[in-house]
């Protein structure tokens, strides 16, 4: 079998793809890093709906060469094949979504979670990526959505959710550390898709009333606005909603509210006085990107002042080597690794360039005025420092400098348009 049973991802073959492997495999003496090459094309390939894996592999390339050379040769031409594939905006037209693959089916638990607060997950260490230093808030333990990229699946990998169970109680004896200002609650879960379970919201609140100075961030997916009417959000909350272009909504953010949904929701949230903000976050190289995100920037301008949010964020799709392992296994129908990754700050992400024209495309979207309004902070998030000049045409030194200007951003606005 030539190395098949070595490799963890051998798990995540079609029947199809094990055999041709094997049997191919038996031919050329693949080498321990060309069968893992040869493993993980036939996963990916399957989970994009572009296999079987047979396709794409051709014997007779280069027919005067035998032995090492032929297989080097085989190889070669099976990257070109799949970089072409890569590189390419991704194809959404001819890819069927799977069937609720959202986690509706969850169970809901209160338990005495061991540990609330974390941090977000830019590398701890040195300046690689330009860090805010958010803390994070874990009330809430495990998404029922289903977006195919969410690393939260592989920290909780199953149907459970689990709400810490006095929340209240374990929120007001909470020591924080010094220097805290902003707290987000998206990190664990969806901040609002539960609204007020188990008095979710109600304890947050009573926590944000008292610590004035310190930002509460819900980031959600949800077009949920049944809460406005039963809740009073310190001045101090700010809602968040993550956006993408409808195709990834429908292709890749299983069971998540349109994205047209998720802005009524913050407008509905900015009617009650509340601050909100959006993060285009993972913004996707694919077919017709141009024409989605422009359209969701002028709804966007049409409904909102800039005085009515405080920020405004981009990132993109990036990936741990645990995270890539553990969507390949999922065995989940997905075309979101139908991109060149390349490392990023020990990471896996789009290349460097194609970052750039993503997102200095999408900020030149937003109007003079946008983008010049003192009350409205534009970032990167978790992305390298170089991007910020050509997107921006400003940067910052070092992550204390970016955490400065964000904090102040975000106390002044507050203070001045949200009665902080």
């Amino acid at each position: 079998m030539a190395h098949m049973e070595k490799h963890l991802l051998s798990k995540a073959l079609t029947k199809e793809d094990y055999t041709y492997l094997n049997n191919l495999a038996q031919l050329y003496k693949f080498s321990f890093q060309q069968m893992r090459f040869l493993i993980e094309t036939a996963v990916d390939l399957s989970l994009w709906q572009m296999g079987p894996l047979s396709d794409y592999i051709d014997e007779n390339v280069k027919p005067n060469l035998s032995g090492k050379p032929k297989v080097k040769a085989i190889i070669e031409d099976l990257n070109t094949k799949v970089l072409a594939i890569k590189n390419e905006p991704t194809k959404y037209d001819d890819f069927k979504a799977p069937i609720n693959k959202a986690r509706k089916s969850v169970t809901l638990e209160l338990s005495n979670n061991d540990k609330l607060l974390g941090s977000c997950p830019c590398p701890s260490s040195g300046e690689k990526n330009r860090c805010c230093n958010l803390l994070t808030l874990d009330a809430v333990k495990q998404c029922a959505y289903g977006c195919s990229y969410c690393s939260i699946q592989s920290f909780y990998n199953n149907d459970k959710v689990i709400f810490t169970k006095d929340l209240a109680k374990r929120l007001d004896s909470l020591e924080l550390p010094e220097g805290s200002w902003h707290i987000g609650t998206g990190q664990a879960s969806d901040s609002l898709m539960w609204a007020n379970k188990y008095g979710l919201l109600d304890a947050l609140v009573t926590f944000a009333n008292k610590h004035k100075d310190v930002v509460i961030e819900l980031k959600t997916k949800s077009g949920r606005t049944d809460y406005l009417e039963e809740i009073t959000f310190a001045p101090n909350i700010v809602a968040t909603w993550s956006l993408n272009g409808p195709t990834i909504v429908e292709k890749e953010e299983h069971g998540t509210s349109s994205v047209d949904k998720r802005i009524e929701a913050a407008a509905k949230a900015s009617e009650k006085g509340i601050a909100i903000g959006f993060h285009f976050h993972p913004m996707v190289y694919y077919e017709n990107w141009e024409q989605e995100y422009k359209a969701i920037v002028d709804r966007i301008v049409e409904l909102f002042e800039p005085s009515q949010l405080i920020m405004l964020s981009m990132g993109t799709l990036t990936f741990s080597k645990e995270s890539l392992k553990q969507l390949r296994l999922s065995g989940q129908k997905s075309r979101i690794l139908q991109m060149p990754l390349v490392e990023a700050a020990g990471k896996y992400s789009y290349p460097l360039e194609l970052k750039e024209k993503l997102f200095k495309t999408l900020y030149n979207y937003f109007p003079l005025k946008w983008r010049q309004d003192e009350n409205l902070f534009f970032y990167l998030c978790m992305e390298l420092p170089q991007l910020w000049s050509p997107v921006f045409g400003y940067e910052y030194e070092s992550n204390a400098q970016f955490e400065t200007a964000m904090k102040n951003s975000y106390l002044n606005s507050l203070k001045r348009n949200f009665g902080l």
